[in-house]
């Protein structure tokens, strides 16, 4: 139980673990977690009963989907991971609703998320208050200026962890069943975390709890009594209209980001350019995706907006899930969200204790704030968030199972060793794909630290990161990183070295790595851009310019490579050529950089003249 609780607490520390360091060392426990649970009835004879939460079966044909998914995925490895975090929520899904429903651990296993939110709440407070834009150990972004954000690195994170922690504690604070000290913490919460809420500047945040705070109380009163009801239904409206009036004006911020939605500026411009590629990208595979993980690798192409940045979401999780997973996916996860809904709601109804009516009520409320914010952001590929989620409705469906709203099902022996044993074997396979995914990103993250922090008078100043990033490949032969890591180290030494066999030899181990690289990523470009150097420094400068040309191809906004692609033009004389690539770059949103607006002078004077 302590294992599976770390991504919801411990991963929240570790800036929601969304790095290959931070979730593959997360994943490793939790799939520990899971094995010990589905060991159970195998070795425990006397049990015979199998709780299988809503939606829990049609989870698995997702699983399945995912898995047949793998071979044809545009980046397999990526589609692996997709795998691995699904099945982290599948398996912390059904055990949660088995061990919620025992011995009234609910209160424990939601305070304990409770707690934590509250103290990144007071973390949050103390940044804004000090000034600081520092997220643990870590600088945050310049772009979200001083925008709080706790523990996560992005405060759009922070809005949704806000909303879902509002809902329970919501939820709680209302629910006699809970006890004195609960509702009361509860209150104290709902004090802080409002104000973080506002603080994190997040407009999808704040969307997502203003679905999710109606749907807590509107159920809630609904069961107390039919004026209540009403009461709440009026008041609720105009509470929210004052509130937002007053926030208005009172706050330059508030209305600097309602108005950049309105007026559809800043990121608010951007996503609906977004959304619109999106929309032409599904075109080409509306019915099986393009394959799980592939969204960052498969949209440039298809991008029209201006950006210096590699895309890695839509900022919208339906387009990207019918882009990545097809209809196909997109209906089965529709099903199984229906389902869960489905069966919370039938089960409200007939609940009669305060705890099933206010679990499933604030369950209800955090599902429909995670779904409001996933819109116009992407939480639900936060690993610590979407366990959150898992983890309040585990214990919600383990509490109705508890009060027999939800039927469980006592299943034979032999069924179960059917239906256990398949179950473990994916858990042991996740389980070592997860510890190779752990120390491969480790070991990268520990070797570009190596690289950022090199000393260059050392004998060998990048020879302990080589050896990290060897141990990575070793460890993890799926992953591309280490070899894109290992080729720019060897074609960065090669580069200073003047002895030719010397230099060559490391320039062809560059090149073998690149190729390595690319063969397991065909989409990303950096494999590629260093193929194209590498010839470069070798002689071959036709065949570089070839793989700088598939740069530009593959990625027409994404102004890096037609600069580099134009200077190695202009270096070898074809300057027609790097003037209409630098112009490129101009019309991509490179106008104002200084080696673009001198190159397009330079080489327009060049061949003005005789």
């Amino acid at each position: 139980m302590v294992l599976l609780l770390l991504p919801a607490t411990v991963g929240i520390v570790l800036f929601g673990a969304v790095r290959p360091w931070s979730m593959g060392s997360i994943l490793v426990f939790v799939f520990i977690g899971i094995a010990l649970y589905l060991l159970r009835p195998i070795l425990n004879q006397h049990v015979s009963e199998l709780r299988i939460p809503p939606g829990g079966l049609l989870f698995l044909v997702m699983m399945l989907y995912t898995a047949l998914s793998m071979p044809i995925a545009s980046v397999p490895y990526e589609a692996r991971i997709a795998l691995l975090k699904l099945a982290s929520y599948v398996g912390a899904y059904w055990a949660w609703t088995e061990w919620a429903s025992r011995f009234g651990r609910w209160r424990i296993l939601l305070f304990v998320p409770l707690l934590l939110g509250t103290l990144v709440a007071l973390y949050a407070i103390v940044q804004h208050v000090q000034g600081s834009n520092m997220v643990l150990n870590m600088p945050r972004h310049e772009q979200y200026g001083m925008r709080a954000s706790g523990t996560f690195r992005a405060p759009a994170y922070m809005g949704a962890y806000m909303g879902t922690i509002i809902c329970l504690a919501l939820s709680l604070m209302l629910m006699p069943a809970a006890g004195a000290f609960l509702r009361i913490f509860s209150g104290y919460s709902l004090l802080l975390c409002f104000p973080v809420l506002y603080l994190s500047e997040s407009r999808s945040g704040w969307v997502g709890t203003a679905l999710g705070v109606p749907v807590v109380l509107l159920l809630i009163m609904a069961r107390k009594s039919m004026r209540a009801f009403l009461i709440t239904l009026i008041a609720l409206p105009l509470l929210g209209g004052a509130v937002l009036g007053s926030v208005w004006a009172a706050s330059p911020m508030f209305q600097q980001r309602i108005q950049e939605a309105i007026n559809a500026e800043g990121s608010a411009g951007w996503r609906l350019d977004t959304w619109r590629d999106t929309m032409v990208m599904i075109q080409d595979a509306p019915i099986l995706g393009f394959g799980p993980g592939s969204y960052k690798w498969r949209y440039s192409p298809y991008q029209t907006w201006e950006t210096n940045i590699w895309v890695d979401y839509t900022h919208n999780e339906y387009l990207q899930l019918w882009a990545e997973y097809g209809l196909v996916g997109l209906i089965i996860m529709l099903l199984i969200v229906g389902s869960i809904v489905y069966h919370c709601l039938r089960s409200y109804l007939k609940a009669e204790l305060s705890r099933d009516i206010c679990l499933t009520a604030g369950f209800l409320g955090a599902l429909v704030a995670a779904l409001g914010h996933a819109i116009f952001d992407f939480n639900l590929h936060v690993l610590s968030l979407v366990h959150l989620l898992v983890l309040y409705g585990g214990v919600t469906m383990g509490g109705l199972c508890r009060s027999g709203l939800i039927q469980t099902r006592e299943l034979p022996q032999t069924a179960r060793w059917w239906l256990q044993l398949p179950l473990l074997v994916l858990t042991c396979w996740a389980l070592v794909a997860s510890l190779q995914h752990a120390v491969a990103g480790t070991m990268v993250r520990l070797a570009e630290d190596d690289i950022k922090n090199v000393n260059l008078l050392a004998p060998d100043p990048y020879g302990v990161a080589e050896r990290r990033m060897r141990i990575a490949a070793r460890m993890d032969p799926g992953f591309w990183e280490p070899h894109l890591q290992l080729g720019d180290l060897q074609r960065r030494r090669a580069f200073w070295i003047r002895e030719p066999e010397l230099r060559e030899q490391k320039l062809q181990q560059a090149l073998a790595h690149y190729y390595r690289a690319h063969s397991l990523n065909p989409y990303d470009m950096n494999p590629v851009y260093g193929l194209g150097r590498t010839h470069f420094l070798l002689g071959n400068e036709e065949l570089s310019l070839q793989y700088l040309h598939r740069t530009v191809e593959h990625a027409p906004m994404f102004t890096f490579f037609h600069i580099q692609f134009g200077l190695q033009l202009r270096q070898m004389g074809y300057y027609e050529e790097a003037l209409e690539m630098f112009i490129r770059a101009r019309r991509a949103g490179a106008g104002q950089e200084p080696v673009v607006r001198s190159n397009i002078r330079w080489l327009q004077q060049q061949l003005r003249e005789p």
